[in-house]
């Protein structure tokens, strides 16, 4: 608990921050003034004034991403937005606030002309009240029978879906849509409530159900579970009687810290791909004791207390690990002995040695064993996540390794392990597809090929012996939750970097002359699920290539000569007879820098409205067309028809 002088030093201290400009220290700062836990509501209003005195650097400075956000509400938030401003930014997000009109929601997400449509945002927060989604359901409820209860549910989800598809056919901005909380207490009495089964409860649990289903079926759109937030802050706190009836505020002052984190922590994966990489410390940590002093059978995990605070945590990462999150040891010990105590102690240890896609077992600093799974993995740093129960080892990450997230292990508490680990968003994701899941086999996949590469006498002979099988689909078929995947979180292999919405990428789809194309990959290892995607546009005789980008597993097999092989194939149907290409640079794109040039592309003028740092390519496909690589069997072109109101479908 900070006492009142310290408080004063932390906000002269992010004063003087603000007024250098300096984004970094003003984060640093006011992450240390707001760690108590509620905030004080001063404070998290100062900081909100820093923050938005600052913008500018946070987002040059910190590459935090600058939302234009609009709320549309039935009930009062002002009170609630600077919290919600002060959780973005500890969050890496700016968001430009524009509150609706009170009440109004129908016409904004119904009226193309309404202050929404106008506004053009990035993000739109639905924020509506159980009376206004359905509000005859406490009614219906009351009585214990429930008569009408399901044809109420099923009328108020048709609303909502009526107000988000109309949104979304004029609109391509990101939709955050917030359920509906279950009262803390209702006429029925809490026995009633837990045994019968229409329930006010149980209804708002089966509204809350639909009403995400439907989100599913919206492109860039979550559903935010307020109940969930609710049932783990307490439900009996969360609302304020007095103030919901006097002004509509739906939450009490206690609880606004937590709704606004809630609120920056469900529209993240909207804009954000969670980290693929949980690299965890043994000692301590993956078990209790040293193992180097106490040998396998001394150190501390299986069934009986305290071991089974290390079990917890060894299960909850192979449930992590079993939606595709990949596990990584980084331990400072001999790797025999490691070895051995995963045989010994096999019984009791809710992992082994192949639930990990590689172990970097020595006595090197861990920073270089990180880097070298980086390497290896062909993964940026910002995509691990790192827990050690070591303070030194913990920060000497954060200094050496910024871009890499670290959690410190309580030792002393080893039970508070697996909930600090799941509080966290490393690993949110609104969706989850077969490729995540399948994610372990194809690194280790990756690895025999490494293996195969070293014995093959040359590079051509290699790739043949792979037998490699690219399969050309619609993007929207891929699945489509997949291809919009692709777009948030490549990097490397990625020519533009664009992150394009559903969308958006609906509307390649959709346009006349326009290809969204993926590219699925096997070979004799295994199914690498589908790991490209492409985006072009043909207009007169010039096909303009948007985006094109490979997932890194695959780099260098030669498929992404064959993504832009296809691309020109279904450009001179169509009658094209230029091909042009973008490149924008960024600090992770370089290995695709001369991408173009390596396949006979020259330079090009650049747009009136281009980007300052694009680059253009062009390729006359009068003279010669890109072709693929004869080492790759092809699947789906013989059937490929372009249509002029309908993606390219392979």
């Amino acid at each position: 608990m900070q006492n009142d002088t310290e408080r004063q030093d932390l906000r002269r201290h992010i004063k003087e921050a603000v007024a250098s400009n300096d984004a970094g220290a003003a984060v640093r700062h006011a992450r240390r003034l707001l760690a108590a836990a509620p905030s004080k509501p001063a404070d998290v209003m100062f900081c909100a004034s820093a923050f938005t005195g600052i913008a500018e650097a946070l987002t040059n400075d910190l590459r935090a991403k600058r939302l234009k956000t609009y709320i549309v509400r039935s009930v009062t938030v002002e009170p609630i937005l600077p919290f919600l401003t002060t959780e973005a930014v500890l969050s890496n997000y700016v968001l430009d606030l524009t509150v609706g009109g009170y009440g109004s929601y129908v016409d904004e997400l119904l009226n193309p002309q309404s202050a929404l449509a106008r506004s053009k945002p990035d993000l739109v927060l639905i924020l509506l009240d159980l009376e206004d989604i359905a509000g005859r359901l406490p009614d219906l409820c009351a009585d214990g029978i429930g008569n009408g209860v399901e044809a109420e549910i099923e009328e108020s989800v048709a609303r909502v879906a009526q107000l988000l598809k109309n949104f979304r056919s004029g609109n391509s901005a990101r939709i955050l849509f917030q359920g509906c909380v279950v009262p803390d207490r209702t006429s029925l009495g809490d026995v009633a409530e837990a045994n019968l089964p229409h329930s006010l409860a149980n209804a708002i649990s089966q509204l809350n159900q639909r009403l995400a289903a439907l989100c599913r079926t919206i492109s860039d759109c979550v559903f935010f579970d307020v109940d969930h937030l609710a049932a783990r802050h307490g439900r009996a706190n969360w609302r304020d009687a007095r103030m919901f009836l006097a002004s509509r505020l739906p939450v009490s002052s206690a609880s606004f810290g937590a709704y606004a984190g809630g609120l920056v922590r469900s529209l993240s994966p909207l804009f954000r791909a969670p980290r693929k990489v949980l690299c965890t410390d043994l000692d301590n940590t993956l078990w209790g004791g040293v193992l180097g002093e106490e040998g396998p059978e001394g150190i501390a995990t299986g069934t009986a207390f305290p071991g089974n605070c290390y079990l917890e945590y060894q299960r909850y990462l192979k449930q992590l690990s079993s939606r595709g999150i990949l596990l990584a040891v980084v331990s400072k010990n001999n790797d025999a002995d490691v070895r051995e105590a995963f045989q010994v102690r096999a019984a009791d240890l809710g992992l082994t040695l192949d639930n990990f896609v590689a172990t970097k077992i020595s006595w090197n600093e861990k920073a270089t064993s990180i880097r070298e799974l980086a390497e290896e993995l062909s993964l940026g740093l910002d995509s691990f996540v790192f827990v050690d129960d070591n303070p030194v080892e913990c920060e000497a990450i954060r200094q050496q390794l910024p871009e890499v997230a670290v959690l410190a292990a309580p030792v002393d508490e080893p039970w508070k392990l697996v909930d600090l680990l799941s509080a966290q968003s490393f690993f949110d994701a609104a969706v989850v597809t077969n490729d995540d899941v399948n994610r372990l086999n194809e690194y280790k996949a990756q690895a025999q090929r490494a293996e195969l590469a070293n014995s093959a006498g040359n590079r051509d002979e290699f790739l043949a012996s792979l037998e490699i099988v690219c399969t050309f689909l619609s993007a929207l078929d891929a699945p489509f939750a997949r291809s919009v995947q692709l777009l948030a979180k490549t990097n490397q292999f990625n020519l533009t970097t664009r992150r394009h919405s559903a969308a958006e990428v609906e509307e390649f789809a959709s346009v006349a002359g326009g290809q969204a194309i993926a590219v699925r990959v096997r070979d004799r290892f295994g199914d690498a699920g589908v790991v490209g995607l492409s985006l072009a546009r043909t207009q007169g005789d010039t096909c303009s290539i948007d985006s094109l980008l490979l997932s890194c597993r695959v780099i260098g097999r030669g498929i992404e000569t064959a993504l832009l092989a296809h691309l020109g194939q279904n450009a001179i149907r169509t009658g094209a007879t230029r091909l042009v290409g973008e490149f924008i640079p960024t600090k992770k794109n370089a290995p695709c820098a001369d991408f173009y040039l390596d396949h006979g592309f020259v330079q090009a003028p650049s747009p009136a409205d281009a980007s300052p740092n694009s680059i253009f390519y062009q390729l006359d496909l009068t003279i010669a067309a890109p072709e693929s690589p004869k080492w790759l069997t092809l699947e789906g072109k013989e059937s490929n028809e372009f249509s002029a109101s309908a993606v390219v479908a392979s």
